[in-house]
């Protein structure tokens, strides 16, 4: 393939983008949208990529065509935004999403308190343990809360995290060490986009609401904050677990690791198109959690694995993520790739009327939790986890119960007052 031919492509992708932002800013009246969350980023990474790619650092080379994947993908999940918006704008309705309330539901206080004592004393039970894994391990985090009721628990952590965040100020110090805590669950759990989605999502969450500016020095301390948690949850498994040292072998490992983790997935979805799609599967993967659920409830015992068997090397490292539009791609035909982006970009965008509709911290939890999952666009599909559909339950019924709380205590006011008349 010539030069010019692979400028080509990287000239569509971006000419596209840049069209499709405006117009997302122009219909919704805001940068903060479904679209530009699955967008700039992979425009980010795919740059790095290319920067990479084929380069002295050893990594592979990158097959330019895999971008029309994302050139088609794009434009089918634009339609569903262009569609709604013009239908709000038709009707005189209002675009910009209401905040929510900047007090804390008292459930929210509590609940903050009790989980985060809950996982210190299930750190020092772990850590007092007779499980053989050591801390940083694998073994020790699925006992500490791989699954079960600490599992559960674990998912009620991300948004606590992300309204932790929002809430956090001056005079509500105290949710400092919550937060650190929240986040040394997620480190001990060893699964970095579980820690990157929740806090990215509530950062913007407060940059929606205008808690805090977008700024250049936020930008730089994100980027530093993603790549200490990178760097933390590798060095629980170096230097604790094989007892290594701080040395320039290790500093070495990190950059490239944390290099080939930026780029896996589109080196991934280009060596995957370049070898013909060899892992292309039946499309329930992408419904995996729905799918294993509606099993066990039946009594099968079969479980969909939304893990790809497939591993490429990218010169670095094995890879086995295909970005979001490449594995719904590989897992579809033509139709289902087409019919599935519709009906996911409307979902996604119904959730943004939603945060037009009612103004509180419970619905922006969602959206900018689901939105956060698009961000992660670059790197995999991320929404045929159950973590996915478990979290929206779990914050609806932290939401209920608010509701049922608050209209209990307007009840025993207004009895109250009828009963001093």
């Amino acid at each position: 393939m010539s030069n010019w031919t692979e400028i080509l492509y990287l000239i569509a992708i971006l000419i596209e983008s840049a069209l499709l932002f405006y117009l997302e800013c122009k219909i919704w009246k805001t940068l903060y949208t479904p679209l530009n969350f699955l967008m700039l980023p992979y425009l980010i990474v795919l740059l790095i990529t290319i920067m990479v790619a084929g380069s002295e650092l050893g990594f592979v080379e990158f097959y330019y065509p895999s971008i029309l994947i994302w050139n088609v993908g794009l434009l089918i999940f634009f339609l569903p935004s262009l569609i709604l918006g013009l239908l709000m704008t038709y009707n005189g309705k209002n675009v910009v999403s209401q905040h929510p309330s900047d007090n804390i539901p008292i459930s929210i206080k509590f609940l903050l308190i009790v989980v985060a004592l809950l996982f210190l004393i299930r750190l020092r039970s772990s850590l007092g343990s007779s499980v053989e894994g050591e801390l940083g391990s694998k073994q020790f985090s699925d006992e500490f809360s791989g699954g079960g009721l600490w599992g559960h628990l674990r998912i009620l952590t991300l948004p606590l995290l992300m309204m932790s965040i929002f809430y956090v100020s001056k005079k509500r110090w105290w949710l400092w060490p919550i937060i650190l805590i929240f986040l040394s669950v997620s480190i001990l759990n060893q699964v970095v986009g579980w820690i990157v989605i929740p806090v990215f999502g509530a950062i913007v969450m407060r940059l929606y609401s205008g808690k805090t500016r977008l700024t250049v020095k936020l930008v730089l301390l994100a980027l530093s904050g993603a790549f200490l948690v990178f760097f933390a949850a590798y060095a629980l498994a170096i230097l604790v677990v094989q007892s290594r040292g701080v040395d320039d072998a290790f500093l070495d490992f990190i950059f490239m690791h944390f290099l080939h983790y930026f780029t896996s997935g589109v080196l991934g979805l280009s060596m995957d198109m370049q070898f013909n799609f060899p892992d292309a599967g039946n499309f329930e993967i992408l419904w995996a959690p729905i799918v294993n659920l509606i099993n066990v409830v039946v009594g099968i015992d079969d479980m969909v694995s939304p893990v790809n068997p497939c591993y490429y090397n990218s010169g670095i490292n094995l890879t086995n993520v295909r970005t979001f539009f490449g594995t719904i791609y590989i897992y579809t035909t033509s139709l289902q790739f087409i019919v599935y982006l519709l009906l996911s970009s409307t979902l996604m965008y119904l959730l943004k009327l939603a945060t037009i509709k009612w103004k509180n911290i419970y619905v922006y939890v969602i959206y900018f939790f689901e939105c956060g999952l698009l961000a992660m666009g670059w790197f995999e599909f991320y929404y045929f986890h159950l973590v996915v559909f478990e979290l929206p339950v779990i914050v609806a019924l932290l939401w209920f119960l608010e509701w049922g709380l608050r209209n209990k205590k307007d009840s025993c006011y207004k009895t109250d007052e009828c009963i001093s008349r």
